[in-house]
């Protein structure tokens, strides 16, 4: 016995236009706030302020300052790896929030709905 799904035949073809049609608005929806996130900015800072970091919400970094401070240092100790891995950690950071910055932004759209891939 064949069983009809209820909406199924011409009325769920107009159902599916809508969903496509929303799926579209949605879309460049998105494509605009993907666009706008490269004029927003964070910025963190490791080693007391030593090591600024600046990104955008589109996750690249836009400005890297160190302090003489912690060149000296690294110099006083004969370690160049103290530096980089300060650079390492706030670069890390950074990135984080950059993402975080993204995620509540796509939130508008997606109503909190994870997309895989998003980003």
């Amino acid at each position: 016995m064949v069983r009809k799904i209820k909406g199924a035949g011409n009325k769920s073809g107009g159902n599916q236009q809508d969903i496509i049609k929303q799926a579209q608005v949605m879309q460049q929806e998105m494509l605009k706030i993907q666009e706008g996130l490269k004029d927003k900015f964070v910025e963190t800072s490791v080693a007391g302020g030593g090591i600024t970091v600046k990104a955008n919400g589109q996750k690249k970094i836009v400005d890297l300052s160190i302090s003489l401070d912690v060149l000296k240092d690294a110099i006083d100790e004969n370690d160049a790896t103290i530096v980089s891995d300060l650079i390492v950690n706030a670069v890390n950071e950074i990135l984080d929030k950059a993402e975080e910055m993204a995620e509540k932004e796509m939130e508008v759209v997606t109503g909190g709905v994870s997309i895989p891939g998003l980003f």
